[in-house]
């Protein structure tokens, strides 16, 4: 799995040094998770609220175990916990962000700031597209072009405003529709609830792919070996004022103005992209 693999790579560049960082602060929030770090970086992930609720709802409060705090935990003891539920794994994706951004300042990719992911990619050659998550923005940029074979993947048509339920496709019909299409853009949310590698199987070879969204800002190592072309990730300038924010509950084009950057990330064979 993509998360398991980029967990490995962290570790294996970090080696024992993971032992002496910890978690300062964290917050989960209505949109996303926070985490700074004893190294003082950031990391946030979306917070798959659907998710959580119905892992609350079925377990029994009786046989759930509390969960232990993790304000003051060394982070090689939440990326080696075996707590797979959604809360701990939306944390765990916040924490593994928060290790991969010095790595990633240090080149060993090649990146482009303050790009927003369609401006990665040529218009006219689209293609059929396939968007796994109803980006808004994504959506009223594309009635500007000539890009009209559109396919928004989504759990819920009410996530798509009254002129685009047209292009809703239930995502139960995901292996349908992503093996015609040219070009795939991914939510990074599909890493938190934890669908990105089944939807990654369904893309076709050749396809442009996109993984965009705050929680894809880990190292992309794992993503560019499953043929991902661009991963568009953040970086967080602000930890404590991201925190904030996020307790708060804004969202994140509220945290681009004053603690978060774009940042996009290119597979070496894609270098040429504009």
């Amino acid at each position: 799995m993509i998360l398991n693999e980029t967990t490995d790579i962290v570790r294996r560049i970090y080696r024992g040094g993971l032992a002496n960082i910890t978690v300062e602060r964290l917050v989960v929030g209505v949109f996303f998770a926070g985490v700074r770090l004893s190294n003082g970086c950031g990391g946030i992930s979306y917070t798959p609220t659907s998710e959580i609720h119905r892992r609350h709802r079925t377990a029994c409060p009786r046989q759930e175990a509390t969960p232990p705090r993790l304000k003051g935990t060394p982070v090689s003891h939440v990326l080696n916990s075996a707590d797979d539920s959604p809360l701990f794994s939306t944390v765990k994706i916040a924490v593994l962000n928060a290790l991969s951004e010095p790595l990633i300042s240090r080149g060993r990719y090649k990146w482009i700031d303050d790009r927003d992911a369609l401006d990665m990619i040529e218009p006219e050659s689209m293609g059929a597209v396939g968007m796994v998550g109803a980006f808004g923005p994504f959506l009223a940029r594309f009635r500007e072009t000539d890009v009209h074979d559109i396919r928004v993947i989504e759990m819920r048509k009410d996530n798509l405003s009254n002129e685009d339920k047209k292009l809703y496709v239930p995502s139960r019909h995901a292996g349908r529709v992503l093996p015609h299409c040219d070009t795939v853009i991914i939510t990074g949310a599909s890493i938190a609830n934890g669908t990105i590698d089944r939807l990654l199987d369904f893309v076709r070879p050749g396809a442009t792919v996109v993984v965009v969204g705050p929680t894809a800002s880990f190292l992309p190592d794992a993503l560019f070996d499953r043929h991902v072309n661009v991963v568009c990730g953040v970086r967080v300038t602000n930890p404590d004022k991201a925190i904030d924010m996020i307790s708060e509950g804004l969202a994140a084009y509220h945290l681009f103005h004053d603690c978060m950057r774009k940042v996009s990330l290119l597979r070496p064979d894609k270098e040429q992209m504009p």
